[in-house]
């Protein structure tokens, strides 16, 4: 089920936040959490039942392997470790089996001059992020975090609808402390309006901006050798422009949806587009993820600890193992790979100027530095996710060729055909603009220029959130651009992070 869908927002989400609020006003914990877990399980189950089926069976594995952890004793350090293991090794596997085994069997296949035949295996919605988070979740059980979770809370935990799909990846901590609430609290009026601004804003996102640019990107990726070298450029930062509001919108959407419960999930996303470089990108871009590869893999690892070389070779594993995750291909690694490197070389540049520092620049220089960075980051970021975006290698290095090769022109009719919304269109028709020499590129310019200066100037929807309250003009606002996104909605499509 997809958050803008007429089914969630009309007949789901009312329903389920119905149940909840009644049975809390009784004061009943457990059949508010019931209902909100039963609703989160019919979310996951409305895409395809055979997906509700594999959860299930890892929440109840995962279970298990916290039940055992909690019965052996404290001083049992190398059976919890074997459990731990086991349940980690188990997680690890059912991912590595549902989308990396037929990725795993080509290229056996290509290098040893095998015919092993590839299963065709169907990848399950949001087996990355609910599998990490279990992981996450034994883990700390093992290091002896968790001291209480019934079975209820657990697949609360795992199951609930709002970051089920595309996260964020949310921690025990965060939680179950939250869910220990549930039936103890009121309906928090203020924070429930907040919720649905946030999740306005999430589906602005989505419905006008990514989905618009998104249109454009298909038709570039579908039609690579008619692009032109003008065309092609569009194309590399539109995807850009698309993934961002295609993500961070669905995680504002999450995030206005556990404020409408009365629950905090993390931030997703913090204006990443704004880094000055690629270290500060990745604090703002996916932060829960960069999170668990930080907890999980960085730091055990050694982290910065034991040298600078083995702190390089830590860091350019996690970004292989992000691109990895990401998805099967040799695109992904080529994506993680790219950031690692920039991210290297970045941090070595740092350490230096810590140990070596010069003169201080003047406000004026450093104001003209911070801007270069900003665009060299978001550049560097939007150039190296044409191999994120692209099915295969030689069709990354296609859109590349046609940028040097395509030639100059106006961008074509048909990639930017996207932008003339109806809506908007009308407009230009009632200004009697439409008659104008190219005015078919003036709705794509105006949309991109206005996308641009969000982007970079504005605040974000979460700090927008932040400064929310609840007047006449803000409520106006909220239900006008709640109702364009709903009439918007004939073109459904569904979150990119969806296929990862």
């Amino acid at each position: 089920m997809l958050f803008n869908s007429y089914i969630f927002i009309f007949l789901f989400l009312p329903l389920c936040l119905g149940g909840f609020y009644l049975f809390s006003h009784w004061g009943k914990s457990v059949p508010a959490r019931l209902w909100l877990t039963g609703f989160s399980l019919w979310f996951y189950g409305y895409f395809n039942p055979s997906y509700l089926l594999i959860m299930i069976c890892s929440i109840l594995f995962n279970y298990a392997v916290f039940r055992s952890l909690s019965l052996i004793a404290e001083g049992s350090p190398a059976r919890r470790r074997a459990v731990a293991a086991f349940g980690v090794a188990a997680n690890l596997a059912v991912l590595f089996y549902f989308k990396y085994y037929d990725f795993f069997v080509e290229n056996v296949n290509a290098v040893f001059g095998t015919s092993f035949v590839l299963k065709g295996i169907l990848l399950p919605l949001g087996i990355s992020f609910f599998t990490f988070q279990q992981i996450g979740f034994v883990v700390d059980a093992f290091r002896g975090e968790v001291k209480r979770c019934s079975f209820l809370d657990y697949a609360l935990f795992v199951s609930f609808f709002p970051q089920l799909i595309a996260g964020p990846i949310v921690s025990q901590e965060e939680m179950l402390p939250q869910f220990a609430q549930i039936g103890r609290k009121r309906l928090d009026l203020e924070k429930f309006t907040e919720g649905i601004y946030l999740f306005t804003l999430g589906m602005v996102k989505k419905v006008l901006v990514a989905d618009t640019f998104g249109l454009a990107v298909d038709w570039g990726y579908s039609n690579i050798p008619a692009l032109s070298s003008v065309d092609s450029l569009l194309l590399i930062f539109f995807y850009s422009i698309q993934i961002y509001f295609d993500f961070s919108g669905y995680c504002d959407m999450a995030r206005g949806l556990a404020w409408m419960f009365g629950m905090e999930i993390p931030v997703n996303f913090d204006s990443p587009y704004k880094a000055v470089n690629i270290i500060e990108f990745w604090r703002r871009w996916h932060i829960t993820l960069s999170r668990f590869f930080r907890q999980y893999v960085y730091i055990p690892l050694g982290g910065n600890r034991k040298g600078r070389l083995r702190m390089y070779g830590n860091l350019i594993l996690i970004f292989l193992l992000s691109g990895i995750w990401h998805g099967a291909g040799w695109t992904f690694v080529t994506w993680g790979a790219a950031q690692g490197v920039l991210y290297i070389i970045t941090r070595a540049w740092q350490l230096y100027r810590k140990e070596h520092p010069g003169q201080k620049p003047s406000a004026a220089l450093t104001a003209m530095l911070r801007a270069a960075g900003t665009g060299f980051t978001f550049c560097f970021y939007s150039f190296a996710c044409v191999f994120f975006r692209s099915e295969t290698m030689p069709q990354a290095f296609a859109v590349f060729r046609r940028l040097f090769t395509g030639g100059l022109a106006l961008p074509s009719a048909d990639f930017t055909a996207g932008f003339n919304l109806d809506e908007l269109w009308y407009i230009l028709k009632l200004l009697r603009l439409d008659g104008l020499p190219g005015s078919s590129l003036y709705l794509p310019a105006a949309i991109t220029l206005g996308t641009l200066l969000v982007l970079f100037l504005a605040p974000n929807a979460g700090q927008c959130a932040e400064r929310f309250r609840p007047r006449p003009r803000t409520a106006l606002l909220t239900a006008f651009l709640f109702l364009w996104c709903v009439l918007s909605l004939s073109g459904v499509s569904s979150f990119l992070y969806f296929n990862f």
